[in-house]
């Protein structure tokens, strides 16, 4: 690795002539001439005439390879066959082309052997392109580009062979190197801590010299030892994590496959892998989890811990301040309320659910005991650890309040459904219901200053780049007194922002009339759960004690503001996962108080 040898005469033919090039080529068109038989022999005819042409190149006087290349032609011809289905012919197409490129690869070290490095670029070249995932090719353009003195392509060819495999030391010293002669210190410092934790065992003439030069770089950089450390720490956890995830996809293989029979035809013994890797697999089994990548899934092992409750044993307790998260596994959780006049419950949640996310986004309180109905398992966060976790990985922690998200308004659409549960559903006649009151109207355009937009999002803690965003975007509506928004059961196609006024959300409640649910004020979002989740209006909204000014954010906006750089994202969704916690915690109320109203039968009836 740290011999290679100088650029001979950039292409030029080896020092004793071409004599002994002829040699070499004569000897490698009659290996693969002798391969290409031996595929004959098995039938594959196609296989055997690539090799063959590519033995003619090599050798082109030679007559045996010619007449060799001509049978089997004729054989390929004589043997043609039915038509194959596409799948076959493609996984014949991707088998002819690894062979290819592997023939390529191995042709350009020959090449970069004997110093004629122009030559051996195109072999890599041609090899790329039929494999664009083999770490070994881009490893060798590396080397020889940085014989060549191309420093910068060098590094970008070691980098991807680093990144396609990460335990090749080799690269990775290399690419320090590369680094150093960029003047690149802290990269050349980074790659050798790379290399040099991959050094084997006993291996102590390699280490030595990796140290050496770590110690040479320490000094040039002028590092204490608190930033060694760092650097060892960022290495040694991507390695880590490289490594883990490797184990455990293959744990998660060795289990899918076990779920057929193995060649004895005995069906395996069920097996239960420990540690990270096979929480990760458990943990991948979560439907709430399905939109993390199975990255940000392992990440998760960092802040979880596995629960097996008996029934009757509570998760948390009412007006706990605990702000951690579970994710049901098996097993029933009742939320439910005890009560001077009885237990009401809340709600109830299965295998792949979400609980206290609600505590988690907005804090407070818990809005009721969480006892488990049945022999749980569950899968608690730690919320601190979870904090640290979501600050050092942007992507996981926007992805993780998508899913906060969508937990969160399944939940308040349960919740809301709930308040008809208390009176018969057929009290009033359908036509009746659907005649109550006119469609809603969204009202008359009006013009907002857009200084005024500005300071309204920022009271609500936007990023500079989500107030000019909501700003440019949001369109204006001015709405009478009593006027409505919209209505249960319309079509959620926009998100709303209350700039003047006050707006009502309420439900009209079969044989109770229309109840109120909160009553929300300047700055205060609504409107927001039709647009996630696509489904209709779950309550109505109306202008409350006078007009309203509102601003409305259709999806292409809001989508707009979360495609965001992560940082900016995440702020939005945590606004809007605040707005759906506190609302849900308010018709929580709102249920408790009408169960005590309807008395005992109420509840039996929603069980």
């Amino acid at each position: 690795m740290d011999d290679e040898r100088d650029d001979r005469g950039r292409g030029e033919a080896p020092p004793d002539g071409g004599a002994e090039e002829l040699a070499s080529e004569a000897a490698e068109a009659a290996e693969l001439t002798s391969i290409a038989r031996r595929l004959g022999e098995r039938q594959r005819w196609a296989e055997a005439v690539e090799l063959l042409a590519l033995a003619r190149r090599l050798a082109p006087g030679d007559p045996e390879v010619s007449r060799a290349l001509a049978a089997a032609e004729r054989e390929r011809r004589a043997r043609g066959g039915t038509p194959r289905e596409p799948a076959e012919l493609l996984r014949e197409q991707l088998r002819r082309d690894a062979i290819d490129s592997a023939h390529f690869l191995g042709l350009a070290h020959a090449y970069a052997e004997r110093g004629e490095n122009a030559q051996a670029l195109e072999c890599l070249d041609i090899a790329r392109a039929k494999s664009l995932a083999d770490p070994g090719l881009h490893k060798l353009a590396g080397r020889v580009l940085f014989r060549r003195r191309r420093h910068d392509d060098a590094a970008a060819e070691l980098e991807t062979a680093l990144r396609l495999n990460p335990f090749d030391r080799e690269t990775a010293a290399l690419l320090g190197r590369v680094e150093f002669e960029r003047g690149r210190r802290e990269a050349a410092l980074s790659a050798t801590v790379h290399a040099y934790l991959l050094v084997d065992e006993g291996d102590e003439e390699t280490a030595e010299r990796l140290r050496h030069r770590l110690r040479t770089l320490r000094q040039i950089l002028g590092w204490d030892t608190r930033a060694m450390t760092r650097a060892f720490r960022a290495r040694q956890d991507e390695l880590h994590v490289a490594f883990d995830r490797l184990q455990w996809r293959r744990e998660r293989f060795l289990e899918e496959e076990g779920l057929a029979r193995t060649a004895s035809g005995a069906a395996p013994a069920r097996r239960r892998p420990g540690g990270r890797i096979g929480l990760a697999a458990r943990l991948r089994r979560i439907d709430v989890l399905a939109p993390l990548s199975d990255e940000q899934v392992f990440l998760l092992t960092r802040v979880a811990d596995e629960l097996v409750l008996d029934a009757g044993a509570h998760v948390f307790h009412y007006r706990d301040t605990g702000r951690d998260l579970y994710l049901v596994a098996r097993g029933e959780i009742v939320v439910q309320r005890h009560t001077g006049y009885g237990t009401f419950t809340l709600g109830s949640l299965g295998p792949g659910d979400l609980l206290g996310e609600a505590a988690y986004v907005a804090g407070g309180e818990r809005a009721g005991d969480a006892v488990a109905a049945a022999p749980c398992q569950l899968f608690r966060l730690d919320a601190d650890a979870l904090d640290r976790l979501v600050e050092e990985r942007g992507e996981l922690a926007v992805q993780l309040h998508w899913v906060f998200w969508r937990a969160l308004a399944r939940k308040l659409r349960a919740t809301n459904a709930q308040l008809q549960s208390f009176f018969d559903p057929g009290a009033l006649p359908e036509n009746f219901l659907r005649l109550r009151r006119p469609q809603a109207a969204i009202g008359e355009a009006v013009k907002v200053d857009a200084g005024d937009k500005i300071r309204l999002f920022r009271e609500q803690g936007l990023s500079r780049r989500e107030l000019v965003t909501l700003a440019t975007f949001s369109r204006e509506r001015r709405v009478a007194e009593s006027a409505y928004v919209f209505q249960e059961g319309d079509p959620g196609q926009e998100l709303y922002v209350i700039v003047e006024g006050r707006v009502m959300i309420c439900k009209y409640i079969p044989g109770g009339g229309e109840e109120a649910l909160a009553i929300l004020e300047r700055g205060d979002f609504f409107g927001e759960m039709s647009l996630l989740d696509g489904e209709p209006r779950s309550a109505d909204a109306r202008a409350h004690g006078g007009p309203a000014t509102l601003l409305a954010l259709d999806e292409a906006t809001v989508r707009a503001v979360l495609s965001m750089d992560s940082a900016a994202s995440l702020e939005f969704l945590r606004l809007l996962c605040r707005l759906l916690a506190d609302r849900l915690r308010e018709i929580d109320e709102k249920v408790v108080g009408w169960r005590i109203l309807a008395g005992p039968q109420a509840e039996s009836a929603s069980a």
